[in-house]
């Protein structure tokens, strides 16, 4: 059921993708927003993404309410735990695969290092098991705090689950041209 839009944002993770400049294949992007409703995010996303525009579209989207043990909620103000949401985006390659394989998360850490470590331990582990001459390396990190005046906020529960994504498959959201 969708979100009634009057209630408080929440926080978005959207898997988008597209075509850009002379690309052979398609390309994906992962962005976040604090928002009542998935179309609200839709100008921020067109305003991020790097490709051509018209090929703007989202292949899938979760809502990001519990992450490496802690539920997670928006509020005003910085959260005083003095813990960070990061999102990691980990890269490798397999003796087998032309492919750099990616795998990402949501990690709870004190800060970047953090993050990165509990990413290692947990992403990309079975094409590591795979072969031994694997190469992982983490490609991004990136700190969640802050959406506009609302704020990541932290509280820790053990038996949470991790989002699923709530919708997934093909749905343009190329900002519209012409009159309209």
């Amino acid at each position: 059921m969708p979100p009634d839009p009057t209630s408080s944002p929440r926080l978005y993770q959207f898997y988008v993708g597209g075509t850009a400049g002379r690309a052979n294949i398609e390309l994906h992007d992962v962005q976040f927003a604090a928002v009542r409703r998935v179309q609200d995010a839709y100008p921020a996303l067109r305003d991020a993404w790097f490709g051509d525009p018209g090929s703007l579209h989202l292949d899938g989207y979760s809502v990001i309410d519990w992450a490496d043990g802690f539920d997670v909620h928006l509020a005003p103000g910085p959260d005083p735990s003095g813990l960070t949401l990061f999102f990691v985006n980990m890269g490798g390659y397999r003796a087998d695969s032309l492919a750099e394989l990616h795998a990402f998360g949501l990690f709870v850490a004190a800060d970047a290092a953090g993050a990165k470590a509990k990413a290692r331990r947990s992403l990309l582990q079975g094409a590591r098991q795979l072969h031994k001459d694997d190469l992982r390396e983490v490609d991004n990190c990136l700190a969640l705090g802050a959406f506009g005046e609302l704020h990541v906020h932290l509280r820790p529960n053990g038996s949470g689950k991790p989002p699923r994504p709530e919708w997934q498959g093909y749905r343009p959201i190329a900002r519209k041209t012409g009159a309209g």
